[in-house]
C-alpha cells in the first residue's frame, strides 16, 4: 500500500491564500472553472467552499460531490466530515464516484421499468469469457479475423470498449478517429456483437452504469426525461472534482440530468490530463464547458504548497510550451533538482538511493517513475541484484513480462530444458515456444500441440515437424528451420546472451511483434524490454542455467515490500506526491513517444506532442523534496542546456528529452542560486525569460535578475545614456535609436567603437538607466 499522501493530504496553508478565498467566496449564481496546479490545496479549497454554501443557506442535500476513484471519494468524504463537525455543521454534503452515481441511477430506472434489470459484473474474466463468445459469433457470421492469437488483440479490444463506452459516438466513428491498424477492423463489429449478447443476458459492466442511463436518455422526448430527473438527487450544485479527466458520456450525462440553474463548480487542469488514452477529453474543460454554461467565472489555484521555486520554475517553463499563460509557483519547501552522477541507470539509482539512505531517509518516501514499462526493466533486475526492496504499482512482476518470459524460455532450451523441463522457469514457459512467433493452424490445433509440448518437451521439435509435414511451401520450410533452431540451441549453452540475440534474429520475432502489434510504440515498448533483458544477461555472464538460477533466486527474494522504494509508471503517479522522484527514461523518441517527430506540420502530432509533456509535466511535480533526472547529459546537451536553448523538432544528434531542454534546468538553477540575493547584473541565458520574470513578480521576496531573454523588449525602451552589455564587445552606453525603418541602435563600446545593431538580433543586455 502506498503510504505516501494524495495530492492535497500534505500540510496546507492554515488560512487560506487570496487565490483560494476567491474560489471560496465566488458567488452562488453562476457557473465556475478552477484552474489548479498540483497540490494547490484543491481539498483545502473545495471543503472551505462547500462550508460557504451551507453557511449562505443551501441545504446539505442540495450539494452533489462527484470524484472520479474511490480511494479520492473516500478521503475527501472522511476530512469533510470531520471539518463540518469541527465547525459545528451537521449533515455533509453527499460525496460519490461517478460510477457510485450511476449504479444507484440505474438501479432507480430498472425499478421504475425504465431499463431492464440487470446484473453487475464486476471482474474482469466475465468480459473477457463474453468476449470470446461473442468472437465466435462474428466468425460464425463470415467476418474475417486476422488476428488468431487472443493475446495479440485482447489488450488492445478492451481499451476499445472503454473508448466507446466513454464517448457520444458510435463504435465505428471511435475506431476511425483512432486510426488503428487494418488488422483490427472487426473492433467495431465485435463491439456490436458483445452489446447485443450483454443486453440478452442481462448483465452490465462498469462503464455500462453510465452508459446505458446516457443511451436511454439520448432516445427520450422532453417529457420523459423531466419523468427521469425525478430519480435522481436534486442537486442545485455540483463540484465537480480532476474534471480535466471527464469523459463525454459522464459529461453529457451530467448536463441532461442537472441543466441551469444548477451552479456546476468544475476544479481541475487541463496540463494535468494524462488519459485521454481511455477517452478523457481535456477539450471540454479547456472550451467546452465555456461553450455550454454562460457567463463562468475563472479561478487560477496557482500555488503549490508541495514543491519550491525550482520545480515551480520548471514546471512552469515546460507547459508554457502548451499554454504560454500557464504559471506554477513553487511555495512549498526548497525542492532540489539534479542528473545522474553515473552514466548507466542501474548504477545511478543505486548511488542517489544509498546517499537517500545514508542521510537517514526512508526508502518508501521515494519513487521511481518512467514512461514506459520496458524503461522499468532495468530498474527491476539492478534493484534485484542488489536486494533492494521496492513496490511495484500497476503492472504486472518483472518474470510475468510476457516477452521476458518468452526469452527465459529460450533461455532454458540454450540451457538444456528440453531434456531437463525442471530448468523451465515455469512449465507452460513451453507455451512460448510454439506462439513466438506463432506456428499458425487452427486456435484448437494450437491448443493440441501446446498440451502434447507441456507434457513431453523433449518431444518439441517433432512437434513441429508434424505440423511441417502437413504445411507447404514457405510456411513448411519455416517450421523445419524452427524445429532444427530448438534441437541446435544448446550450443551457446557457455553464450546464452549470443544464443537469445541469435534466436531473436533467426525466428525473426522483432517483425513478428511488429505485425502483431497495433501500434509503433507497442512493438518498440517490445523489443525494448527485450534488449534490456538481454543487456543484463550479457551484463551477469556465466552460462544458460547459472543466469536461469540466479533469476529464479532472485524472484524468491523480492516480495512485494512496504518498506522499499515505490516503482510505477507515470500514468500510476497520478495523485501522489514523495520525498524523492527520479524519472527514468528521459530519452528522445521514448519520451516525448513518436515514430517520427510531425509535429511542427501535423495537428494530431501536435496534440501528441502536447499530451506528452503534460506527461512529464505530472511527472516532474510529484517531487517534494528532491527530483533526480537519471541522464547524463553529453558534453554538447550540456552546452544547449547552459545557453537556455530549446530544440523545437527532434535532433538526431541530441539523445536527451526536449522536454528537459524546456524545463531548463540550468537557467532555474541560477535562478534559484540567486534567490536570496538582492539583485544580479550578470544575464542569465534562458529562452523563458518573459515567464521566469512573470514568475518572479509573483513572488515576495524575489530577486531582480537580467534575462538575456530581454534583450528585444529592453530595445523598445532603450534611450540614449542607457548602459548595456554585448557578449562580445563588452559594456557600453547607448548613444542613439532611430525613429524609423529596422530602429537601429547605435552604441559606443569606448576602445571598440561605434556599433550599430538591428534590435531584432541584437545581443544587448540593458544593465541601467542613465541618471
Amino acid at each position: 500500500m502506498i503510504d505516501e499522501i494524495l495530492i492535497d493530504q500534505q500540510a496546507a496553508p492554515r488560512q487560506l491564500t487570496p487565490e483560494q478565498r476567491a474560489v471560496v467566496q465566488h458567488n452562488i449564481h453562476s457557473p465556475a472553472k478552477v484552474i489548479a496546479v498540483a497540490g494547490a490545496g484543491k481539498t483545502t479549497t473545495l471543503i472551505s467552499r462547500i462550508e460557504f454554501l451551507l453557511e449562505q443557506g443551501v441545504a446539505a442535500s442540495e450539494i452533489g460531490v462527484f470524484m472520479f476513484n474511490k480511494s479520492a471519494q473516500e478521503e475527501f468524504s472522511e476530512r469533510l466530515s470531520q471539518h463540518l463537525k469541527n465547525c459545528g455543521q451537521g449533515r455533509s454534503p453527499s460525496v460519490m464516484t461517478f460510477h457510485g452515481f450511476g449504479l444507484k441511477l440505474c438501479r432507480r430506472l430498472e425499478q421504475q421499468g425504465w431499463l431492464p434489470n440487470a446484473k453487475l459484473l464486476t471482474d474482469d474474466f466475465s468480459l473477457v469469457k463474453m468476449l470470446r463468445e461473442a468472437l465466435n459469433r462474428l466468425v460464425r457470421k463470415g467476418e474475417k479475423i486476422t488476428l488468431q492469437d487472443e493475446k495479440d488483440w485482447l489488450e488492445d479490444v478492451l481499451l476499445f470498449i472503454d473508448q466507446v463506452k466513454a464517448s457520444a459516438t458510435s463504435a465505428k466513428e471511435v475506431f476511425d478517429a483512432l486510426g488503428w491498424s487494418k488488422e483490427r477492423q472487426f473492433f467495431p463489429a465485435l463491439y456490436e456483437e458483445l452489446e447485443d449478447l450483454r443486453k440478452r443476458n442481462n448483465v452490465r459492466f462498469f462503464a455500462d452504469l453510465l452508459a446505458d442511463p446516457y443511451d436511454l436518455l439520448l432516445d427520450l422526448n422532453e417529457a420523459e426525461r423531466h419523468q427521469v430527473h425525478g430519480f435522481v438527487p436534486d442537486f442545485r450544485y455540483l463540484l465537480i472534482d480532476e474534471f480535466q479527466d471527464i469523459n463525454p458520456c459522464q459529461y453529457e450525462l451530467l448536463k441532461i440530468l442537472y441543466p441551469a440553474p444548477c451552479q456546476w463548480m468544475i476544479v481541475g487542469d487541463v496540463q494535468q490530463c494524462i488519459y485521454e488514452w481511455r477517452g478523457a477529453s481535456p477539450e471540454i474543460m479547456a472550451s467546452q464547458f465555456d461553450r455550454d454554461f454562460q457567463a463562468v467565472d475563472t479561478y487560477p489555484l496557482s500555488t503549490s504548497f508541495r514543491f519550491g521555486h525550482a520545480i515551480g520554475l520548471m514546471a512552469s517553463s515546460v507547459i508554457s510550451e502548451n499554454d504560454p499563460d500557464a504559471l506554477v509557483i513553487g511555495e512549498g519547501k526548497s525542492t532540489q533538482v539534479s542528473f545522474a552522477r553515473a552514466p548507466k541507470t542501474g548504477k545511478a539509482l543505486l548511488g542517489e538511493l544509498r546517499a537517500w539512505v545514508e542521510s537517514g531517509r526512508a526508502l518508501n518516501e521515494s519513487a521511481v517513475l518512467v514512461r514506459l514499462y520496458s524503461d522499468m526493466v532495468p530498474v527491476q533486475l539492478a534493484l534485484m541484484h542488489k536486494g533492494v526492496p521496492y513496490q511495484l504499482h500497476g503492472d504486472s512482476p518483472l518474470l510475468e513480462n510476457r516477452q521476458i518470459r518468452m526469452l527465459m524460455a529460450y533461455l532454458a532450451v540454450i540451457a538444456g530444458a528440453l531434456e531437463k523441463p525442471d530448468l523451465f522457469f515455469r512449465r507452460d514457459d513451453v507455451d512460448f515456444l510454439l506462439t513466438v512467433p506463432s506456428l499458425g493452424g487452427s486456435v484448437a490445433q494450437r491448443n493440441t500441440l501446446i498440451q502434447q509440448a507441456r507434457q513431453s518437451p523433449h518431444l518439441l521439435p517433432q512437434i513441429i515437424e508434424t505440423m511441417a509435414d502437413q504445411a507447404e511451401g514457405w510456411r513448411a520450410k519455416k517450421l523445419y528451420e524452427r524445429a532444427d533452431w530448438l534441437r541446435s540451441l544448446s550450443i551457446y549453452r557457455s553464450d546464452p546472451a549470443q544464443g537469445l540475440a541469435h534466436t531473436l534474429e533467426k525466428l525473426g520475432i522483432y517483425r513478428y511483434f511488429e505485425s502483431t502489434s497495433n501500434k509503433d510504440i507497442q512493438t518498440q515498448e517490445k523489443i525494448a524490454t527485450c534488449d534490456a533483458f538481454m543487456a543484463y544477461v550479457r551484463g551477469v555472464g556465466g552460462d544458460a542455467e547459472s543466469v536461469l538460477t540466479q533469476l529464479a533466486t532472485l524472484n524468491e527474494k523480492q516480495a512485494d515490500d512496504e518498506r522499499g522504494i515505490h516503482l510505477m509508471t507515470i500514468h500510476k503517479s497520478k495523485g501522489l506526491e514523495f520525498n524523492l522522484v527520479l524519472l527514468s527514461g528521459l530519452q528522445e523518441g521514448r519520451f516525448p513517444y513518436y515514430d517520427e517527430d510531425l509535429s511542427a506540420i501535423d495537428n494530431k502530432a501536435a496534440s501528441q506532442m502536447a499530451s506528452e509533456r503534460r506527461l512529464f509535466y505530472v511527472a516532474i511535480t510529484r517531487a517534494k523534496q528532491k527530483l533526480v533526472l537519471l541522464e547524463t547529459p553529453t558534453p554538447e546537451e550540456s552546452k544547449k542546456m547552459k545557453r537556455g536553448d530549446i530544440p523545437r523538432a527532434a535532433l538526431k544528434h541530441l539523445a536527451l528529452s526536449r522536454f528537459v531542454f524546456e524545463a531548463q534546468p540550468y537557467a532555474v538553477s541560477k535562478i534559484t542560486q540567486l534567490w536570496h540575493e538582492k539583485s544580479s547584473e550578470d544575464p542569465i541565458d534562458t529562452e523563458k525569460g518573459i515567464l521566469f520574470q512573470r514568475y518572479l513578480n509573483r513572488v515576495e521576496p524575489s530577486p531582480n535578475l537580467v534575462f538575456r531573454h530581454q534583450i528585444s523588449d529592453n530595445n523598445k525602451g532603450l534611450k540614449s545614456g542607457d548602459k548595456v552589455r554585448h557578449d562580445q564587445f563588452g559594456q557600453g552606453v547607448v548613444v542613439r535609436q532611430e525613429a524609423d525603418g529596422k530602429r537601429m541602435i547605435f552604441v559606443d563600446f569606448g576602445e571598440e567603437g561605434l556599433k550599430r545593431f538591428n534590435p531584432q538580433h541584437t545581443q544587448l543586455v540593458k544593465l541601467s538607466s542613465r541618471a
